[in-house]
């Protein structure tokens, strides 16, 4: 019986161990599909280069947070797809995804950089789905 327990103990740490440790592009996926910019802008890197549609700029950390809750309020996400990553680099991950909202679909590239610890997000670009027609 304790020995039971021992292994399912030690399982649970390991299963939680994995989630914990699971690849940045999924999470922020995930973050992104609940519109949940709180959370997301934990990965944002002190300064973040952010265009979203035809408005590019630099934005500090928390900057970039308010512009992003406001481009999420107007187009709520329905459904999130990875079309794309890039993580072969140790030092750099890239990823497409394509996000259906209440109003349209769009394209976003996501850069991050390893900063030493956990990788940061250093740039987010927002486009119109070229391939989508309403």
């Amino acid at each position: 019986m304790i020995t039971k327990f021992l292994l399912s103990l030690i399982s649970c740490f390991f299963t939680f161990s994995v989630v914990q440790q699971g690849d940045v592009i999924d999470t922020i996926s995930g973050y992104l599909k609940t519109s949940n910019v709180r959370e997301l802008s934990q990965y944002f890197s002190s300064v973040i280069e952010l265009s979203i549609l035809a408005e590019e700029d630099v934005y500090s950390k928390a900057q970039a947070e308010l512009v992003l809750r406001d481009f999420f309020s107007k187009n709520k996400p329905s459904s999130v797809k990875i079309i794309h990553r890039l993580n072969s680099n140790p030092n750099h991950k890239f990823a497409v995804l394509s996000i259906l909202t209440d109003k349209d679909k769009f394209r976003i590239s996501i850069s991050l950089s390893n900063t030493g610890d956990k990788f940061l997000i250093k740039e987010i670009r927002i486009e119109h789905d070229k391939e989508f027609t309403f």
